[in-house]
């Protein structure tokens, strides 16, 4: 008796319960993708690492091997000179993590932290108690971000279809007409996606006269693809109940990394042009690591897997005293002094200090030569006559 009365309504009360069914999945709380969680874990603190930090100490070495020496240097700081006030305040930090990278090993940089005005650092060592052992800085560097389009390029697509099951009755219902019975679902889908740009000046000075020094600046512009999302919707009428769900998932970059690389990338460069080192070594190839390390992997599965590894052996022995970590002969032999030497290196460039030749290792050993303007391994000579001699990310940087 129920199921007669109630026949004519079943097909409603299914939808009903499908659709509640539908809003209870779509009820969860959306999860942070586990490899945006491993990149930024949230339960342990992690290094700031950029694309240049392994340039930073690249020049490092390369002031070890040229012997140079101590630069004092102070700053009034590294500023926000754009109108958008999402770049970071703290640019002279930067600048600072910078300089101590560069220079744990050749001590070629000294950093004098002081105020905002330079002026007053002569004033402070005239009156310091401790004048004798005081060191005023010799040198300031100045600079900012001068330039910031985070809307240079921007781009969605998308698509969407509708699919009818049933077009319902169209009833009179006096004032206006009724549609009921209406059976269909719709959906869309987008991606969107934004390209902006970061630029960056910085020049150096003297203390003593204030005056900017000719031809030691350095203005780099990098790229950054800033942003990048999913959007997913879908709507289904049954009857006189209805279901709408939506899914969106968007990743947004931080562009006080580009700020960060930039500093980095104009440290090298105006520290480089103080020493007079050649510091394009170390960026060569610092904004093509990723393209190069496929080619150079199948290079060091050769060497290592050949049965007589003294080539190997000769070329970790040749770069590490080439850069003065190790001090011995370049005999082919894996002996105690090229592991410890090979310890200490890896140390330095924050790998895992195995004493082993890794591939990363190997890597760094090739792609980063500040001893020199070819590889120690010849994988891509083709390709290195073309490389540009400053990164590629660098448009605007020119060598002094």
């Amino acid at each position: 008796m129920i199921r007669r009365v109630l026949g004519p309504c079943l097909p409603k009360v299914n939808g009903f319960f499908a659709a509640l069914a539908l809003a209870g999945c779509s009820a969860f709380s959306p999860e942070v993708p586990e490899e945006i969680q491993q990149a930024n874990p949230d339960n342990l603190p992690k290094s700031t690492i950029t694309n240049f930090d392994e340039a930073l100490v690249c020049m490092d070495d390369l002031m070890v091997i040229h012997e140079v020496p101590s630069l004092y240097l102070a700053s009034q700081g590294i500023e926000n000179l754009t109108s958008d006030r999402s770049i970071s305040t703290g640019g002279k930090e930067m600048l600072i993590t910078a300089l101590a990278k560069m220079s744990t090993r050749s001590k070629a940089v000294r950093f004098v932290s002081y105020g905002v005005d330079i002026r007053d650092i002569l004033d402070l060592q005239a009156a310091h108690p401790d004048k004798a052992d005081f060191r005023a800085p010799d040198l300031f560097i100045r600079g900012g971000v001068t330039q910031v389009n985070k809307n240079l390029w921007s781009g969605q697509r998308g698509s969407g279809a509708s699919l009818v099951f049933d077009d319902g009755q169209l009833t009179d219902g006096g004032t206006f007409f009724i549609l009921k019975g209406e059976e269909d679902l719709t959906g869309s889908y987008s991606l969107n996606s934004g390209y902006g740009t970061v630029t960056v000046d910085m020049s150096v000075g003297h203390i003593a006269n204030l005056q900017i020094i000719p031809g030691i600046a350095s203005s780099n512009t990098l790229a950054l693809k800033h942003q990048e999302g999913t959007a997913i919707t879908a709507d289904l009428t049954i009857g006189d109940f209805g279901f709408s769900y939506s899914f969106t998932d968007t990743e947004s970059l931080d562009f006080n990394t580009v700020f960060r690389s930039l500093i980095q990338v104009g440290t090298i460069e105006i520290i480089g042009k103080l020493h007079n080192v050649p510091y394009w070594r170390c960026l060569a190839n610092a904004g093509s690591v990723s393209t190069r390390s496929a080619a150079l992997r199948e290079r060091f599965n050769e060497l290592g897997t050949a049965e007589d590894r003294s080539a190997l052996y000769r070329f970790v022995q040749t770069a590490l005293r080439d850069a003065q970590y190790y001090l011995g002969e370049v005999n082919g032999s894996f002996d105690l002094p090229t592991r410890t030497a090979l310890q200490t290196y890896q140390q330095r460039h924050g790998l895992l200090a195995t004493g082993l030749i890794d591939f990363e290792t190997f890597r760094l050993m090739n792609l980063f030569t500040p001893s020199r303007d070819v590889p120690y391994i010849p994988w891509w000579d083709a390709d290195l006559r073309q490389a540009p001699r400053t990164p590629a990310a660098a448009t605007n940087g020119k060598k002094g």
